[in-house]
This record gives structure tokens, sequence and C-alpha cells, in this order.
């Protein structure tokens, strides 16, 4: 399979998959709280696995999971009072904080996938700061699509506390299934794996026709 078509078909899976999850989940944790807004239950997990595996490519991702929050949030939240919250302003906010991700991007550059995903305290502080900078992006943009003064980095991360835990706990599962590759590097270094290990048998393979032509000269020299 090409890697265009396989990364359509990879990142359709993500987003479909990533939006009916995210609509049910924020639909979940809205009956489990009284919260005001919560604008993540899966989206962040799914963003850092997108961007892992398609890079840049991976925001795509970005605009179908706000879009279900929004939803979600909207329609099916159970605290009537609450749904009007779910506007522009919180999708165009949550959008930023979710493409915000792309810091990921820049951690890749220096350190990079595999290093990261086999170290359990590089993972945590990928997360840690995942976790951070979609957070007081959230907030910042909320502030100044709203008007508002108030700074809701606290509210949002007490409110959007469940997506954190299954980041974390997503993130840890994964890299055991390895699922966070950079699909692209992954294929070449298999395709060369694949060249060298025909190489090896070729190279065998003629030492051993080589040696059975010289057994057959010495035998028939004696």
């Amino acid at each position: 399979m090409k890697l265009k078509k396989y990364m359509l078909i990879d990142l359709s899976l993500l987003i479909g998959i990533g939006v009916v999850i995210e609509a049910l989940g924020i639909f979940v944790f809205n009956f489990m709280l009284r919260a005001t807004v919560i604008t993540s239950a899966v989206s962040l997990l799914v963003m850092v696995v997108a961007i892992t595996r398609w890079r840049w490519k991976g925001l795509i991702c970005a605009p179908f999971l706000a879009l279900a929050t929004i939803i979600s949030g909207r329609f099916f939240n159970p605290h009537l009072d609450f749904r009007a919250l779910y506007g522009w302003e919180l999708y165009l906010s949550t959008l930023g904080s979710l493409l915000s991700l792309s810091v990921n991007l820049i951690w890749f550059k220096y350190i990079d996938y595999n290093k990261t995903f086999k170290s359990i305290g590089l993972s945590l502080g990928l997360c840690l700061m995942d976790i951070v900078v979609s957070q007081v992006t959230l907030s910042l943009l909320y502030m100044a699509f709203t008007a508002s003064k108030d700074f809701l980095i606290l509210g949002f991360l007490a409110w959007n506390a469940f997506s954190f835990v299954l980041l974390l706990v997503g993130v840890y599962c994964f890299k055991r299934q390895n699922v966070l590759i950079d699909v692209e590097v992954d294929m070449k270094e298999k395709s060369q794996e694949r060249i060298d290990d025909s190489d090896f048998r070729l190279n065998i393979e003629e030492e051993n026709v080589e040696k059975e032509k010289g057994d057959l000269k010495d035998g028939e020299s004696s």
C-alpha cells in the first residue's frame, strides 16, 4: 500500500474514532460532573498520536475533534444552563489549544520519537508539556474571544482533568503497542531492513555456490 493512501486511511480512522469517543466522553464527563465547560475527553491523546505518526499532517484531526466537543456540549449536555457556553468562542479556543500541540514537532526535532517513548520520564515530560501548552492556549484564547477579564487556567485544568489522565494512560499503553511511531520513518527503516536481509541471503547463497564449485573441482582433480 502506498504511503499516501495508508496515511489517508489512518488519519480517517483516527478522526472517526476520535470524534465518536470525544462526543461520548464530553457527554459522560458532563453527566458525572457539574463542570462549567469541559473541552476535552480524548482529543489530546488523539492529537498526540496523529502528530507522532504523521507530523504536521496530523493537525488535520483538530477541527473535527473540536467540533465534536462543541456539538456534544451544546446539544447533549445534561446541564442545560451550560449548553450556551459551547459556542463559536469555545470552538475556536478549543481548536487553537489542539493546534498548539504542534509544539511536539519541535520536541521530536531534538528528541526523536523512539527515544521519547522508550523512556517513561520523557513520555511523561511530553505529556505534561502538552497539557500546560494546550490549557494556557485555551485560557488565553477563550479570554480574548469572550472579552473576559478572567484567566481560567485553573478552571480548565480542573474541568479537563479526566482528559489528562486518559492522555497519560493512553500514551503508556500505545507506546507498548508500537502505535506511537513516525510511520514514514518506520516504513523506510523496515524497507531498508528487508533490502539488507535480501542482500545478506544473496551473499550467503553466492558463497555456498562458490564453495560447491570448489568442492567439485577438488573432487575432479583427485
